[in-house]
């Protein structure tokens, strides 16, 4: 289904539907809007220096995917995948999978100097549990939990996966 489907970095005019995305997929509340925007606008314009968006476009080049990856500062070559949002519409369609992949190959690409590991954060809440299973299919580990770092109950829990073989 896919085959058609284009992954690109995300420019200035894809801001609405990645924001879209964010809300859709309750993400992002609106009162924290503002920060992704400065998140996204900080990539795209170099502010942010190595943050990176990515986007899956269909062929009438509407936004369906987008991630986010960014180095960690004060590590090691660690990356942190914090953002990726496929359309409700297209879950367990392979959009997400592909845009992990490609995230995976950049880094890996890039060749040992530019990133060693990649993390993702995500919630322990049970809204989330299909968001920590998809992880785990693709090769991540769960690292660690944080209790009550959401708010009490909701733990952050960091996946880990290496990026060189």
């Amino acid at each position: 289904m896919h085959q058609h489907h284009m992954i690109r970095r995300a420019v200035e005019n894809d801001e609405t539907s990645v924001k879209e995305l964010a809300v859709v997929n309750n993400m992002f509340g609106v009162d924290e809007l503002d920060d992704f925007v400065t998140m996204f606008r900080g990539a795209l314009n170099g502010e942010l220096e190595g943050h990176q968006w990515y986007v899956m476009v269909d062929p009438d080049n509407r936004v369906v995917a987008a991630a986010y990856v960014a180095p960690e500062p004060f590590a090691d070559r660690l990356w942190n995948l914090s953002f990726l949002a496929v359309d409700p519409g297209r879950h367990g369609r392979g959009a997400g999978s592909r845009l992990i992949e490609h995230v995976e190959g950049l880094l890996r690409d890039a060749g040992e100097g530019a990133a060693r590991v990649l993390i993702v954060e995500t919630s322990s809440t049970d809204e989330y549990a299909n968001a920590r299973e998809f992880y785990r299919a693709r090769g991540f580990d769960e690292e660690a939990r944080i209790r009550d770092f959401y708010g009490p109950g909701d733990s952050k829990v960091v996946f880990w996966k290496a990026m060189t073989e």
